[in-house]
């Protein structure tokens, strides 16, 4: 691994996290992109990991067990259309564009696209969520870290900070906090606590506050969202 990380024996968890951290993404990138499945319930029920992880962050996962194990997939999916469904309607705004720039389909939406260009990263044309989506982001990091695709971790560091430490942390935040949560409060907590992980091990500060309002507001006038996916 590149030196832009810290040392890879600092409390003996980075070896342990580097195995897991693909896993982490694609398990994010499928929460937040659609209600979980019974097998993917049945998947987070029974996850287990090395002990060696970061305690709060292997903490935030024994709590995620537990919210799986006792949530009905009906229930779930309830929450997560009051949570994330449609524009003005669901009470969360898992856009990078939005958090950003209280706008949808603004310049980081460009950006981002210009870099997932040039790493070779396609959407899919049936997708209905444009490429600043939160799952759609974690999608994209799951493919970066992935050891058979070779992206140095000095690429993947500036893509994640440039795209994901900006404002992920504080969607988190948001919601952990949302009305509508129960089942997606302990996922939030979790992706919080990865990030604080995945920020330490990248050596990418993902601690600042952004000074901005909830991400569930709903009082202005959106863009029509592009379909967009990424695998």
């Amino acid at each position: 691994m590149e030196s832009l990380m810290k040392d890879q024996n600092t409390g003996g968890w980075f070896a342990p996290f580097a195995a897991i951290r693909t896993e982490c993404y694609v398990m994010l990138a499928s929460l937040l992109g659609q209600a979980p499945s019974e097998a993917t319930i049945g998947l987070l029920q029974n996850l287990q990991w090395d002990d060696a992880i970061p305690g709060r962050l292997n903490r935030s996962l024994d709590k995620l067990r537990h919210v799986a194990c006792w949530s009905d997939r009906a229930g779930i999916e309830i929450e997560f259309n009051r949570l994330f469904v449609g524009m003005g309607c669901g009470e969360m705004v898992p856009y990078a564009s939005w958090y950003r720039e209280r706008m949808i389909q603004s310049s980081p939406l460009a950006s981002l696209r210009t870099d997932l260009m040039r790493l070779g990263i396609v959407r899919q044309p049936d997708s209905c969520e444009s490429e600043d989506h939160a799952g759609a982001l974690c999608e994209a990091m799951a493919l970066l870290s992935r050891e058979t695709t070779g992206i140095p971790h000095a690429v993947q560091a500036d893509f994640f900070k440039k795209h994901i430490a900006s404002w992920l942390m504080s969607f988190f935040r948001d919601l952990g906090s949302a009305k509508n949560a129960e089942f997606y409060r302990a996922v939030a907590a979790f992706g919080g606590c990865f990030l604080e992980s995945e920020g330490e091990f990248l050596n990418v500060d993902v601690t600042t506050k952004m000074p901005t309002q909830k991400g569930g507001l709903h009082n202005e006038k959106r863009n029509h969202r592009q379909p967009a996916d990424l695998h």
